[in-house]
């Protein structure tokens, strides 16, 4: 730490100097330094070279690995973790500093990234351990997959990820890492010239860092570039292409439809952008949809969990019968609670549907506390409420789900945070990212032709192309509606996968009205962003469950009230059977009864159609009975005989249903289409 000298590489020529000094130097000297005396008299010693060509130098060295100073993961790390075990000396950490903004200014994003594990906390998504190696990275650098080894590759790795922490809106390129690995001896030599690139480069492939919004390019193919197809130009497809145009892969995107979007469509005719489809971050920590937000500069709004419930009597239950209120929402947690508890205790239980087995445990809880009493008709109204937004949260009706799997991705760690609006529409996102890809509409491919080497796609109209790869990100409910769009047809497993797991749907409507009628104050007076409906019938809690305040100002500045609700499971079909007008004039009549004195005067409205759709047919997947979670989806990601790639929510076992699972999912094809490529990364197994 104190005596062994720096090597200072030449930011010009790429020659070491030695540098013998008591002081502990910064990123910024490293960053700038160039020969003293200028590159042509600038001599290296002669175990510069050695170590230039030693590509296993770590593995002859004896003693402690060498310890990074002033790092920029130190402050991220040393209130949770033993820094010398991550690799940094704890006494030289007083002047870690980003250098390099990349034109963007540096700002604040510890309330949206938090990519290292901290002990004894709840796992979230998109994490990695800073003491250890994940499995992809133990078989991509498997000489450092083994301790005392595996410490240098975490040294790298960790600073690289913790630049990407906290400037996440520039490519972060070689130099600007090696500027930060500050450490004495021949270790440094080592790392710039053995660990920095290869590292950077599987990071920046996997998708971990170096992915969303910007524009940059790197070519870890030199050769055997492959030609490659993507079927789609949802944000599945368009996150593909996307990050495949990062790797130096220029792929073509076929659309179907006469626009890029898929599901993440917006309707502005109101005033105010309202999401035909996704519009909800799902937590907002770690969630590339939020970042991909702060990067383009889109606005969203972190939402309230307070959420008024009214009957249709106009009497709100959150503020009138407060105690009801929650005695209900515990028994409803406590219950689902109690059903994954059992399934997890014994997991040779058989699968049962989950009404039924709530009502067994609803009515098993409550016996056994001796409650009974509790369950008159207006806790089962409210009771109802829950499942019916839990029909909503699955696109069906509870009686079609499975029991044992139907919350699989709550194993995984979940986006954490606070939930968000898209306040700007989400089509703003897949708006922003298609710029710059070869993305052709009007495209319906009606054969994907995979039994020679090459994958032919023939089109509707006739026309056919040959591709190395191709990436298949249609939905779900397409996949199970044309068996015959592949030939020869698709292995059984995962044919059996695609009629294994369900398609939901949900249909979203918004009313605009002349004046905010509805309540805007919760307990606390603050403004409700939603609230609830009640529902007299069992068979109408998936009629209009949640509204949602879409209120804000048209682009010519005025104020525009707008309300959005939805429709699934036994009612989904209403927005096909009835005119839009129709529709419009059921949601208003259940408004007015949970409104009845307020003067209630709609002057336009928005329906939503997907399940009429050829060419999208579903909202998203869900387990149905008799079917299983992770093994289903994982089944529908595996590629098939190395050129058929499959992305979208329906893929993505982890995070199902979400605009973020259906983006890490391109992300994922595109790393694997490269990396398989690479012939399991040779460059890098070869260290």
């Amino acid at each position: 730490s104190r005596f062994l000298p720096y090597y200072l590489k030449c930011q010009s020529c790429g020659k070491y100097t030695k540098t013998s000094t008591t002081d502990n130097l910064t990123a910024q000297l490293f960053a700038i330094f160039t020969c003293p005396h200028g590159c042509q008299y600038s001599t290296e010693q002669p175990e510069i070279e050695r170590i230039r060509k030693a590509t296993e130098w770590c593995f002859n060295e004896y003693g402690y690995p060498p310890l990074l100073q002033n790092n920029v993961a130190y402050d991220l790390l040393v209130d949770h973790y033993v820094t010398r075990s991550s690799g940094m000396d704890a006494t030289t950490q007083g002047k870690a500093e980003l250098i390099e903004d990349g034109g963007v200014a540096f700002r604040d994003t510890k309330k949206i990234m938090h990519m290292f594990y901290v002990p004894f906390t709840d796992v979230i998504a998109n994490i990695v351990h800073p003491e250890f190696m994940e499995t992809d990275e133990k078989f991509a650098f498997p000489k450092f997959a083994d301790d005392p080894h595996s410490i240098y590759y975490l040294q790298i790795r960790n600073t690289i990820i913790a630049m990407w922490l906290k400037h996440p809106f520039v490519e972060i390129t070689q130099k600007m890492v090696e500027a930060q690995v500050i450490v004495r001896g021949h270790a440094r030599i080592f790392f710039l010239e053995h660990l920095v690139q290869p590292i950077l480069e599987f990071l920046t492939i996997k998708g971990i860092v170096n992915y969303g919004a910007f524009d940059f390019r790197i070519t870890p193919l030199k050769a055997n570039v492959p030609k490659v197809a993507i079927i789609g130009a949802g944000i599945s497809g368009i996150s593909t292409a996307r990050h495949l145009k990062h790797l130096g892969i220029d792929a073509i995107l076929f659309e179907a439809k006469d626009r890029h979007g898929g599901r993440m469509n917006d309707d502005k005719s109101l005033g105010v952008a309202v999401g035909k489809g996704a519009q909800i971050i799902v937590g907002n920590i770690n969630n590339p949809i939020t970042l991909l937000c702060e990067q383009i500069g889109i606005k969203y709004r972190n939402s309230q969990f307070f959420c008024p419930l009214i009957d249709e009597t106009g009497k709100c239950y959150t503020l009138e019968r407060r105690e009801l209120d929650d005695q209900v929402d515990l028994h409803y947690n406590n219950v689902l609670d109690a059903i994954r508890n059992k399934y997890q205790s014994d997991r040779n239980l058989p699968d049962v549907r989950l009404e039924e087995m709530f009502s067994i445990m609803s009515e098993g809880l409550l016996a056994a506390a001796e409650l009974e009493s509790i369950y008159t008709p207006e806790f089962e109204k409210i009771l109802d409420f829950h499942l019916g937004n839990l029909e909503f949260s699955c696109g069906t009706a509870v009686a079609n789900l499975s029991a044992k799997e139907y919350d699989h991705n709550e194993k995984f760690g979940n986006f954490a945070g606070e939930h968000a609006v898209i306040l700007d529409g989400a089509q703003t996102i897949v708006d922003y990212l298609a710029q710059g890809l070869d993305i052709r509409l009007n495209c319906p491919v009606k054969c994907v032709d995979w039994k020679e080497k090459r994958v032919k796609l023939e089109f509707e109209t006739g026309e056919a192309m040959e591709f190395d790869k191709v990436v298949v990100t249609t939905s779900l409910a397409v996949l199970k509606k044309n068996p015959k769009l592949f030939k020869p047809p698709l292995p059984p497993t995962k044919r059996k996968a695609i009629e294994d797991l369900g398609a939901g749907l949900i249909e979203k409507m918004a009313v605009k009205f002349d004046r905010r009628f509805w309540s805007t104050a919760d307990a606390n007076g603050g403004k409700t962003e939603y609230f609830g409906k009640v529902s007299d019938a069992k068979s109408d809690r998936s009629l209009f469950n949640i509204f949602y305040d879409f209120s804000g100002k048209d682009p010519s500045g005025q104020d525009t009230y707008v309300l959005m609700s939805y429709v699934t499971a036994e009612h989904v079909n209403m927005v096909n059977e009835l005119t839009e007008e129709q529709v419009a004039q059921k949601f208003v009549e259940t408004l007015r009864k949970m409104f009845p004195k307020a003067v209630i005067n709609p002057i336009g409205q928005m329906v939503s159609h997907w399940g009429a759709d050829p060419y999208i047919g579903m909202s998203y997947t869900f387990v149905p009975f008799g079917s299983e979670g992770d093994a289903t989806y994982n089944k529908l990601k595996e590629t098939v005989d190395d050129k058929l790639y499959f992305a979208g929510e329906h893929t993505i076992a982890a995070e199902p249903q979400t605009m973020a699972g259906a983006y890490l999912s391109g992300l994922r094809e595109a790393s694997k289409i490269v990396l398989h490529s690479k012939s399991l990364v040779p460059d890098l197994t070869d260290i």
